[in-house]
């Protein structure tokens, strides 16, 4: 607790151990017949080093109380008349389906695969689920014992067998033997379950259609399916069980409107990121697709990035079904929510600020918007958005925040000598220090992504030790445009560094307090190879830490779970081809110009940055032996372990990297 002496409060500095303490909400949905919200949260439980996840609802705006008992409940979808709640329970480590009668009484258990459910949607007359479960090719419904095999199998069980292209993907694994298909739950049927789609194609979304007819689902199909990641829709006839493609790979989130036409949020596959997500509308008897809100020049949904993630949820909201719809927008380092009425083609924003919105619901019966919100200086709570006023809902958080002190970073647009703006925080520490305080620039990951007006963890813990963080949006990030995003598709490390350098020069004037001769440098994925890049051309910096980076694109392109793609941004050639590209651009070409102290961390099952370009720059690195470097390797983690994996291993981590910065910029720890 907060010390008080004489009345007043002494705030403690933020610890590592502190982030074990953060609660989350998110995935926050509203009654179709009720004044009532819902709404996941999430919070680490420190002795089982694991998450823990409840539903909890606000009726009539009174205080938030728990509507399930679990502690991995996630998902909650109200049925269609209101009068239950579906959503997803972890049974035996997998998720499954489970309905709480809203009246009252316990919630049962409606599905039982043995790979779990991903999601799942409600038929409109309530009496079906439509589900994307994970089942074995031959869609076994039980769950084998591999104790009861042959020796042959039962010592062979765990041996993969690749015969495509994308056999996995970071977050999710090897595809084998699970694979997620489409199915549905008849309810009053004793929970029949009908598969409708087959290995090998993956599902990953489903709606049904406002007749109750068919199915529309996100999936991947055709000879080419295991070529990229990027999914297309489809519909399925429940009739005939004929599968219609209805728009080609790129959909992001979706929309079905009364009369069967669709809205849906889309970008373009070959630009493999560097585009930005847009609307269209396609009407159910038409192939050709329409632009909504063409002139909007920002992307669909949110691109900011956390290290405190907040449970997910729509993206697209119906407003007036058909007519008009409400959409997540991230522009400038905001997440905000804007309607757009398809009838007149406009986009209006209906909340501005400086402010991360990551999950809203419109309620039916008083039009109020729900909407979890994060700033920089606070974790996501629930709001209730009405009249232009913002009414705070939970306050999950209170028990740290009256304790540690949260930093408001100085945010402005440092000028370019190209002209263009980047933006630009600047987290100093929250007391006072009688000589200037070594800064660090932290870059983000993607590049295709954006830091934002929302909660990080990591800048507020090395601001609370006494380091000024600047972080700042480089050519390269989302929610400035196509073109801004698109100016360092065939080449990083020049048009970007030059906005890292100009927010950091900037950064360096407007703060006299930042000792500027005694900085570090860091960042993850993207935010890593940046980092390596620049330490191999410059010696500006005095420690580095380099995250789960990209350091030899030859390696790269056959090892990611993605990384046959790089190609399109080397002019077609692919590194057996032609490496001439690919090792000017790989940082491990210049690891003989490093003279910067390099602390590197990597996940040992990181599928999209794999471990190797951490083990081959280190190798390098300790071969030569011209400066410090340490390596730290976190067993069964992914490539998002700093905002997801385990949680002790996240503290681990983020001691490591505070360790570091003071034994290079400081002369003693604070």
């Amino acid at each position: 607790m907060a010390n008080v002496q004489g009345g007043e409060t002494h705030m403690r500095a933020l610890q590592a151990e502190d982030l074990l303490k953060l609660h989350s909400v998110g995935d926050v949905r509203t009654s179709p017949i009720e004044d009532r919200v819902v709404f996941v949260e999430e919070w680490i439980d420190p002795e089982h080093n694991t998450y823990c996840r409840r539903i909890r609802t606000i009726v009539e705006h009174s205080a938030p109380v728990d509507l399930t008992q679990g502690t991995s409940d996630t998902h909650p979808r109200f049925r269609p008349d209101g009068t239950e709640l579906a959503f997803l329970r972890k049974v035996e480590d997998v998720a499954q389906v489970w309905i709480l009668p809203l009246s009252g009484g316990e919630a049962r258990q409606v599905t039982r695969y043995p790979g779990g459910v991903d999601s799942f949607a409600w038929s409109p007359d309530g009496s079906a689920l439509a589900v994307t479960a994970r089942v074995t090719k031959d869609g076994t419904l039980e769950k084998v014992d591999t104790a009861l095999l042959p020796p042959r199998e039962r010592h062979t069980s765990n041996v993969k067998v690749i015969t495509e292209l994308l056999h996995k993907y970071d977050g999710d694994g090897y595809f084998d033997p699970y694979r997620p298909c489409l199915f549905t739950i008849a309810l009053g049927d004793n929970n029949r379950s009908d598969q409708l789609t087959e290995h090998p194609y993956r599902v990953s979304e489903a709606q049904f259609t406002p007749d109750g007819m068919g199915i529309v689902f996100r999936s991947r199909r055709g000879e080419d399916y295991d070529r990229a990641s990027d999914e297309g829709l489809y519909l399925v006839d429940l009739t005939s069980r004929t599968i219609t493609e209805l728009v080609p790979p790129g959909v992001q989130a979706f929309l079905l409107a009364p009369d069967g036409s669709l809205v849906y949020s889309w970008e373009d596959p070959t630009a493999i990121g560097y585009d930005q997500p847009r609307l269209y509308r396609r009407a159910r008897a038409e192939t050709q697709a329409y632009p909504v809100v063409a002139t909007f020049a920002y992307p669909i949904g949110n691109e900011a990035i956390s290290d405190v993630l907040s449970p997910a949820g729509d993206t697209l909201v119906w407003d007036q079904p058909g007519e008009s719809f409400f959409a997540l927008v991230s522009q400038q380092g905001s997440v905000e929510i804007a309607h757009i009425s398809l009838a007149s083609d406009t986009l209006v924003k209906v909340t501005t600020g400086h402010h991360v919105i990551s999950s809203f619901a419109r309620s039916r019966t008083s039009n109020d918007l729900y909407a979890v919100i994060t700033t920089s200086n606070q974790p996501s709570e629930v709001y209730r958005l009405g009249d232009g006023n913002q009414e705070q809902l939970t306050s999950v958080n209170t028990a740290l925040m009256s304790t540690v002190t949260f930093v408001t970073p100085d945010y402005f647009q440092a000028l370019s000598t190209e002209g263009h703006a980047v933006d630009t925080w600047v987290y100093l520490p929250p007391k006072t220090y009688t000589e200037r305080v070594p800064g660090i620039v932290e870059i983000h990951g993607g590049p295709m992504a954006m830091y934002a007006h929302a909660f990080f963890f990591e800048f507020q813990l090395l601001a609370a030790q006494g380091f000024a963080v600047i972080a700042s949006n480089p050519r390269g990030s989302r929610g400035y445009g196509s073109t801004f995003c698109a100016a360092i598709f065939d080449r990083w490390g020049d048009r970007d560094w030059a906005d890292i350098e100009t927010a950091v020069d900037a950064a360096c004037e407007r703060h006299p307090s930042i000792d500027c001769d005694s900085l570090g440098i860091g960042g993850g994925s993207y935010g890593g190879y940046m980092t390596a890049w620049i330490i191999g051309h410059s010696d500006r910096y005095r420690a580095a830490v380099v995250g789960r980076p990209v350091t030899d694109w030859v390696s790269m392109v056959g090892s990611s779970d993605v990384g046959w793609d790089e190609a399109r941004r080397a002019g077609g050639k692919h590194p057996w081809e032609d490496d001439s590209w690919y090792r000017e651009q790989s940082p491990l070409t210049y690891v003989h110009n490093v003279h910067t102290p390099v602390l590197i961390e990597a996940q040992e099952g990181d599928l999209r940055c794999p471990i190797e370009q951490a083990m081959e720059y280190y190798t390098a690195l300790r071969f030569l032996n011209r400066v410090p470097v340490r390596f730290v390797r976190y067993p069964d983690e992914f490539h998002g372990m700093s905002r997801n994996g385990k949680p002790w291993n996240r503290v681990h981590r983020l001691d490591e990297i505070e360790a570091w910065y003071h034994r290079f910029l400081t002369t003693q720890p604070q």
